[in-house]
């Protein structure tokens, strides 16, 4: 029942499947999310979206507890007495930053729902980098005071703490995670019975709290479980000396493999439910089939960049070839390769309404190779 932080003493044995899950998971877990860090810290414009320094925090902590924590468990019995210290302020400070990050992340979106006029005046970059720093620091400083009495038994997987302070940390997690959750809820009511928004906005608000919604979700039930559980067994074993079953046991230590599970998992939510995180990846997958021709399935594929052209308007098709056709802009073009061509300034484009009404709009186009046989696509 141990989670690197545990008061209990005991000599661990671990299995080889469990050596083999911790070290696959905090490879695979660190491999995501330097890929979210890689995408953030060379795409994420913080200035304009405070709360991406956030995220990006959040992704650093889970980085650091795959790194330092799920990858090196099966080897923690063998380190150095002189690396327990360090070893465990980093844990509980990569932790316990994840979860606050994450407060902060339904806190700002709570900001969002409830001051949507105001919110850039609330929500800055200065005091978001304030309250980020402000977290790391405090958690550092926590976390070195409360492991100062730690007493080391076999290092570094068997030392004991004070009952007390291993309870304060438990009650912390539970805490800080529960009240992401309740956050997260009162969001959700206020969105889904704001009379003031239209159908559309009020979809397209969801999907901006998507991303939020997931993480706590996912959090909540992938940590909470195993802290309720430890709560339980440290309250009533150490307290009323009352044993307990096998299964008890058994329980405790799956969900412990859950947490393992869900800090993998994090950095693919991330991904899969933020729009820039997964078209960047997309954009990046199709640069090395670009690279690699001979992964491609297709090598007449095109390879192009989405984000070229915004459009405001709902539901229009644009065709390309009509738009060549008819903005006789073909002196304007060059060739690339058989087949494709480039646009190096504005042409007119015909936009189709829903009611069949169509007008040229000016469409200027900064880079990006298209299809000349690419026709209608919806934007």
């Amino acid at each position: 029942m141990d989670n690197g932080t545990a008061n209990s003493i005991y000599v661990d044995r671990i299995t080889i499947i469990e050596m083999s899950f911790y070290l696959s998971s905090g490879i695979l877990g660190a491999i995501f999310n330097l890929i979210v860090l890689f995408i953030a810290f060379r795409h994420v414009d913080t200035s304009d979206k405070p709360r991406q320094i956030i995220v990006i925090n959040m992704t650093l902590a889970d980085l650091i507890t795959c790194i330092i924590y799920i990858s090196t468990r099966p080897i923690l019995s063998r380190a150095s007495e002189n690396m327990c210290y360090p070893y465990y302020v980093l844990i509980f400070v990569s932790q316990f930053c994840s979860c606050f990050n994450l407060l902060w992340l339904n806190v700002d979106k709570f900001i969002y729902i409830k001051h949507p006029l105001n919110y850039y005046l609330i929500v800055t970059r200065r005091r978001v980098l304030i309250v980020v720093w402000s977290t790391w620091i405090g958690l550092t400083f926590l976390g070195a005071i409360t492991y100062s009495t730690m007493i080391i038994v076999h290092p570094c997987n068997a030392v004991k703490i004070s009952d007390l302070i291993y309870l304060y940390i438990v009650i912390m997690y539970v805490v800080i995670i529960s009240g992401s959750f309740i956050i997260s809820a009162i969001i959700y009511c206020i969105a889904t019975n704001s009379r003031r928004m239209e159908p559309s906005a009020r979809s397209q608000l969801f999907k901006r709290l998507f991303f939020v919604f997931s993480s706590t979700f996912w959090t909540f039930i992938t940590c909470i479980p195993y802290r309720l559980l430890y709560l339980t067994y440290f309250l009533l074993n150490d307290f009323l000396s009352q044993d307990f079953s096998p299964f008890f046991y058994q329980l405790t230590d799956f969900f412990l493999y859950f947490i393992v599970v869900g800090i993998l998992m994090n950095p693919l939510i991330t991904i899969l439910t933020q729009r820039l995180y997964r078209e960047k990846l997309f954009y990046y997958f199709k640069a090395i089939e670009n690279i690699f021709p001979c992964i491609r399935k297709n090598n007449d594929d095109d390879f192009y960049d989405r984000r070229t052209v915004i459009y405001s308007e709902p539901k229009r098709l644009l065709s390309l070839n009509s738009a060549i056709t008819n903005s006789g802009c073909e002196d304007k073009m060059k060739e690339i390769d058989s087949g494709r061509k480039r646009f190096n300034s504005c042409i007119d484009v015909p936009v189709i309404y829903e009611k069949g009404a169509k007008k040229y709009e000016a469409l200027r186009i900064h880079h990006g190779g298209f299809n000349r046989n690419m026709v209608a696509n919806e934007i």
